[in-house]
C-alpha cells in the first residue's frame, strides 16, 4: 500500500510542476509588438489625398466640407497610432481610415458622360428632348374624368415666364415608347412644385406598375415603383415600392427631387441631399413595358390608353391619377448618379436658368 502511495505521488508531482512552469511561462511572455506599418502608410496616403484636393463646384473638385471630414478621420487614426497598445485597435483604425478615404473620393465631382443622358425635357415652351435622343413629347388633354385638363406654361423656379409646365385636370405629355426608356439602372431628376396634396399624383410613368412609375403620395413623399423578374431562380415577379421617407415636399414650393435605381437599391434625394436609401428588397431584372403604352408625363397613362372596360388593366380608376403641380427640367439617365453628381446638378440649377 505504501509503495502505491509513493508511486502515485511520484507521478503526480512532476505533472503539477510542469503545469506550474507552463502557467508561469504563459503569464511571463510579453505580448507581440504592435505592427504600425499599414496604418502609417494609410495615414500618409490619406494626408496626401487631403492636401492635394480642392473643394468647389467644378469637375475634379470635392464637395464643400469633405476635406474637414477626411481630416477628422486622419486625426483619429493618428491618435490610435500614438496610443494603441493592441494590434486589433490598429487594424480597426486602418479599416476606418480607408472607409473615410473611400467616402471622400465619392465626394469628388465627376462629369456625367453625354451618352448616359437618356432624355432632357426643359419645358422651356415645349416638350422637346434637349438630349438630342429624339424623345420629344406631345402635349395632350387629360382624361375626361379628371376634367380633360391641359398642360400650361408657367414661370419656373427663378421667375422666368413660360419656362416650366403646370399640369391641370390630367393634362399630360406623351413620349413614344422606346427600349432606352427602361434601362436596368435609372436616375430621374426634376424640379416639382405641388399645388395640392393627393395620393395619386403621378408625374412620370412608363406603363404604371407594369414597368415603372414615379409619383407623389398622400404624405407628399416622392414614391417610386418598379416591376422586376427576381433573380433567385423562382421565375416570380416582384414590385418594388419605396418612398422618400423623411423627404417630404411642401406645397407651393419648387423642390429638387432625384431618385436612383439599381438592382437591390433605391436612393431618394431632396434639394441635392440624400433623404433615404433602401436596400431591403429583392434583386432582379426590370420587366419590359407594354410596347403599345407610351411613357407619360403628368398622368398615370396617356389619355387614349384608359378604358372603361371592367377589370381591364387600364380601366380608369381614381388611383390612376395625375400630377397636381408643376414640373421643370426633367432628366433621365441610364446610370446611377452619385450623391455628389445629384448635388452638383442641384447646386447649379438652383441659381441658373437651364437653356
Amino acid at each position: 500500500m505504501k509503495k502505491m502511495k509513493y508511486l502515485t505521488w511520484f507521478l503526480i508531482v512532476p505533472l503539477m510542476a510542469g503545469m506550474i512552469l507552463t502557467s508561469c511561462k504563459k503569464d511571463d511572455d510579453p505580448p507581440p509588438p504592435v505592427n504600425f506599418t499599414t496604418l502609417d502608410a494609410r495615414i500618409t496616403e490619406a494626408q496626401d489625398l487631403h492636401d492635394g484636393a480642392t473643394e468647389g463646384t467644378a469637375i475634379g473638385e470635392y464637395e464643400a466640407g469633405s476635406k474637414a471630414d477626411l481630416q477628422t478621420a486622419i486625426d483619429l487614426a493618428t491618435n490610435v497610432r500614438n496610443t494603441a497598445g493592441l494590434q486589433s485597435s490598429v487594424d480597426a483604425a486602418v479599416v476606418n481610415l480607408q472607409a473615410a478615404m473611400d467616402t471622400f473620393e465619392s465626394k469628388k465631382i465627376t462629369e456625367i458622360a453625354p451618352e448616359n443622358l437618356i432624355a432632357n425635357w426643359m419645358f422651356n415652351g415645349d416638350a422637346t428632348d434637349a438630349s438630342g435622343n429624339g424623345h420629344d413629347g406631345t402635349l395632350e388633354v387629360g382624361h375626361v374624368n379628371w376634367g380633360a385638363g391641359s398642360v400650361i406654361s408657367v414661370a419656373d423656379r427663378l421667375g422666368n415666364a413660360d419656362y416650366a409646365y403646370r399640369f391641370e385636370g390630367g393634362g399630360n405629355i406623351v413620349i413614344p415608347q422606346d427600349p432606352s426608356l427602361n434601362p436596368p439602372e435609372l436616375t430621374i431628376v426634376t424640379w416639382i412644385n405641388l399645388y395640392e396634396t393627393w395620393a395619386h399624383s403621378y408625374f412620370l410613368s412608363n406603363d404604371i406598375w407594369n414597368c415603372w412609375k414615379f409619383q407623389v403620395q398622400d404624405a407628399n413623399k416622392p414614391f417610386f415603383t418598379r416591376k422586376i423578374l427576381k433573380d433567385d431562380g423562382s421565375g416570380e415577379n416582384a414590385w418594388i415600392d419605396k418612398d422618400a421617407n423623411t423627404g417630404i415636399l411642401e406645397n407651393g414650393v419648387w423642390t429638387h427631387v432625384a431618385m436612383t435605381y439599381q438592382s437591390g437599391e433605391i436612393v431618394f434625394y431632396i434639394n441635392g441631399v440624400e433623404a433615404m436609401l433602401w436596400d431591403d428588397f429583392p434583386t432582379g431584372t426590370p420587366v419590359d413595358p407594354n410596347p403599345l403604352v407610351d411613357v407619360c408625363i403628368g398622368q398615370a397613362l396617356p389619355t387614349s390608353v384608359y378604358t372603361d372596360i371592367p377589370d381591364d388593366p387600364y380601366e380608369w380608376k381614381e388611383w390612376l391619377g395625375y400630377l397636381k403641380g408643376s414640373l421643370d427640367d426633367l432628366k433621365m439617365y441610364n446610370i446611377v448618379l452619385t450623391g455628389t453628381q445629384v448635388n452638383q446638378i442641384y447646386t447649379w440649377e438652383v441659381a441658373n436658368v437651364v437653356e
